[in-house]
């Protein structure tokens, strides 16, 4: 049987054939080979149950989170059907960080209509967060996203634009969702939040056409970091950093030494969006 690695690359392969998604293709590969996740043991079952008592909570979560990744899915995917939500709330938290199947796409997607916020607000971060994933796929975001911004608590409607924000500002449809959000959201604290990204996107791609206007020689220099923002002292790059737009200062700071300014190298390759007026 192949191991894990192995298993992925296999998945990955199929992909490239097919044109299948990764859980499409992992499952077809799990099914031919006879190997879906093992059972849950009876151990492991009661551990699940005492994520419902908040003492008990946090030593069964670390429990949980020890298990061989194929174990931890299969435990995780019951809890999805446990009455209790703080069981629900932690398996889909536990989903988070393991690779994604067909199975457990299936318990997060119908937990998009759970009862409690919390459960859909693990839900949606599970499903949606590639950096958590060891393979590193995820779901089609777009569509997931379109789905619960129209979710009626605030909290996961919240989730979203979190994500947008961290991840998701190269996309323009991403970029339109939270211009939706700033204009239109039933929470005004969650119209201020959108608004301040969208404002502070435009600033980035503001100072990206400052840069454009330095020095060639500076300018070449910092083109040797794109996707990423430079700081400029007396016309010098002294800090590069990854920090996200929504971030970025508003104006230069004055530190007695001279301006230091920011500015965004976008890549070379990459479209300016179009960023909404709010």
């Amino acid at each position: 049987m192949p191991k894990d690695q192995d298993f992925k690359r296999l998945v990955r392969t199929r992909m490239d054939h097919t044109g299948e998604r990764y859980t499409q293709a992992r499952a077809a590969l799990a099914a031919e080979r006879g190997a879906p996740d093992p059972p849950v043991s009876d151990r492991t079952r009661s551990v699940l149950g005492q994520l419902a008592d908040i003492e008990l909570a946090e030593a069964s979560r670390r429990y949980l989170e020890r298990l061989p990744e194929p174990e931890r899915r299969a435990a995780a995917i019951e809890g999805m059907h446990h009455p209790n939500w703080r069981v629900r709330r932690t398996a889909a938290l536990l989903l988070d960080r393991v690779d994604l199947t067909a199975e457990s796409v299936a318990a997060l997607t119908r937990a998009l209509d759970d009862e409690h916020p919390q459960v859909r607000r693990k839900a949606v971060h599970s499903l949606s967060c590639e950096h958590c994933k060891p393979d590193s796929c995820v779901v089609d975001v777009e569509p997931l996203f379109e789905r619960v911004i129209a979710d009626r608590s605030r909290l996961v409607r919240s989730m979203v634009v979190h994500v947008c924000s961290l991840h998701f500002l190269d996309r323009q449809w991403a970029i339109d969702l939270l211009a939706r959000v700033a204009a239109a959201d039933p929470s005004a604290k969650l119209r201020a939040v959108a608004e301040t990204v969208i404002r502070q996107l435009r600033w980035a791609w503001e100072s990206e056409d400052r840069r454009r206007d330095l020095p060639p020689d500076l300018v070449r220099k910092t083109e040797r970091h794109p996707g990423r923002f430079v700081t400029i002292r007396d016309g010098r790059i002294t800090a590069v950093s990854d920090r996200p737009a929504m971030r970025a200062p508003q104006a230069p700071q004055d530190t007695g030494d001279g301006p230091i300014r920011l500015y965004l190298v976008a890549p070379a390759d990459a479209g300016r969006p179009r960023i909404p007026d709010l």
